[in-house]
């Protein structure tokens, strides 16, 4: 019989070092832990949505409108050097607003998980920056999105 609180928390914790990783410009890190996670995991990408929807409702903390969440997507993927194109601005609009109402997947027809999460980490990567957290706030950030998995 398998441990499946074990394995729940070890892909909670993979990921959740997947976004340090990232959070700390340690893109070899990154590179090196991301290829080890498994996207046919039915967990996958829950850990990451967490701290992507806890970021969310703190650079959104009144919410937004659809046309304030359209204009943050079309200057963030304006602010990308290359590989905006991949991303879907419907797509992404969809998982700020899912984000914001405290949800872990927008509702109907959503890329592969891999491009999800892939979306995921860009964004929160952008807002950490916008709302300037620093390592401490980052980790305090990493621990209530494991609290908020482990729920």
């Amino acid at each position: 019989m398998t441990d499946t609180t074990t394995s729940t928390g070890n892909a909670v914790s993979a990921e959740l070092d997947v976004l340090g990783a990232l959070l700390a410009f340690d893109f070899i890190g990154f590179a090196q832990k991301g290829g080890a996670l498994d996207p046919s995991d039915p967990l996958f990408g829950r850990a990451v949505g967490a701290g992507f929807g806890i970021v969310a409702r703190r650079r959104f903390p009144q919410g937004a409108s659809p046309e304030e969440i359209g204009g943050y997507v079309a200057d963030f993927l304006g602010s990308l050097e290359a590989g905006a194109e991949d991303f879907d601005p419907a797509f992404l609009a969809e998982l700020i607003a899912a984000g914001l109402r405290g949800e872990a997947t927008p509702p109907g027809e959503r890329p592969d998980p891999r491009t999800t999460i892939q979306a995921r980490l860009v964004l929160t990567l952008r807002m950490v920056r916008e709302l300037g957290l620093g390592p401490d706030e980052q980790r305090e950030l990493l621990a209530e999105a494991a609290r908020l998995t482990a729920a």
